[in-house]
């Protein structure tokens, strides 16, 4: 028995980073179908999914971390450990973000994804911790807010060569 929980112990986090990476590659996926219209090389196609799914993961990373920082703020007993790992468990529906690339009905099935990983969210913080939905909402926001604009403002991929990676420079 104790060596199956030092195991899980040291298993999940490498779960949870998979998990992330898959969603993230999964909605990424979804969205190439204007990479392989545009007749990219296999290189940068691989490239840019492998790159957005890194993005992906760093981005539900600062969500798990601002998640953390609202938890002391409100004294809810969440480590920084246990945010990580909610964070990536509520990304489970992402996994079906490929389906995005589907005509008329991709764009909304996008915003269903995202609706659906925060409220996953609010329910696990408010079942972790035994706070509110208002806390719970309060909680999850702030950390969204910075995985939104992390993940669809664009600003970030201009952090990261990206043509001189690709050999276009």
């Amino acid at each position: 028995m104790r060596v199956s929980l030092l195991l899980l112990s040291w298993l999940e986090p490498l779960i949870a980073l998979a998990l992330l990476a898959a969603a993230g590659f999964s909605d990424l996926l979804g969205q190439s179908a204007v990479l392989w219209l545009n007749r990219v090389s296999p290189r940068r196609f691989l490239l840019c999914l492998t790159g957005g799914a890194l993005l992906f993961v760093a981005s539900a990373v600062t969500w798990a971390l601002g998640l953390w920082l609202c938890a002391l703020l409100f004294h809810l007993p969440l480590s920084l450990a246990r945010s990580f790992y909610l964070v990536a468990y509520a990304h489970v529906p992402q996994l079906f973000g490929v389906l995005v690339f589907l005509p008329h009905f991709g764009a909304y099935l996008f915003h269903l994804l995202r609706a659906w990983v925060f409220f996953n969210l609010v329910v696990a913080v408010g079942w972790t911790t035994g706070a509110s939905l208002p806390v719970a909402i309060l909680c999850a926001l702030p950390g969204w807010a910075l995985h939104f604009s992390l993940t669809h403002l664009g600003w970030a991929w201009d952090l990261i060569p990206w043509r001189r990676l690709a050999g276009r420079e």
